[in-house]
């Protein structure tokens, strides 16, 4: 009888581990749009923005903008340099985002590693920083819908 209790209880478990709705099931219901993802001009920038672009959608897949049907959201990168010193190659990144008719968010990250890995290091940094923006603009929409909410109910 003891036996046949824990599987149950273990059933029962998984079962409801199975159909919770973890809160990240709301970036699935919110349309994300990226107004504009502009990158300064220089070497590769071309090259950079694509990339860039494909981060910054694939980090608000992740990313949990709370019950918001469609976010409007942009970026800029401030700055971008890759240089090479000694036997350090170092990039460092700065992207400012927006939500649009919001504020902004700014991630940074300066990052080191060998020369020789130079591109598979400034795609490391890019999806750092991309993550790191995203995750803020989405704090920044949940926050805004937490505030529009009390505003309603207070009126």
């Amino acid at each position: 009888m003891r036996r046949a209790s824990r599987w149950l209880l273990s059933a029962v478990m998984a079962l409801t581990t199975l159909t919770a709705s973890p809160a990240s099931t709301f970036a699935r219901d919110t349309k994300v749009e990226w107004k504009s993802v502009d990158v300064p001009a220089g070497e590769g920038q071309a090259q950079r923005a694509r990339a860039l672009r494909g981060l910054l959608k694939s980090a608000a897949k992740k990313a949990d903008f709370g019950k918001a049907k469609s976010v409007v959201l942009s970026a800029r990168v401030a700055e971008f340099t890759s240089v090479t010193r000694g036997d350090v190659h170092r990039v460092t990144c700065t992207i400012v985002g927006r939500v649009v008719g919001g504020p902004t968010a700014r991630s940074r990250i300066s990052f080191g590693g060998r020369p020789s890995e130079r591109q598979a290091l400034e795609k490391q940094v890019l999806s750092m920083v991309a993550s790191g923006v995203v995750g803020r603009l989405a704090a920044i929409v949940r926050a805004r819908a937490d505030d529009k909410r009390a505003r309603a109910s207070a009126d």
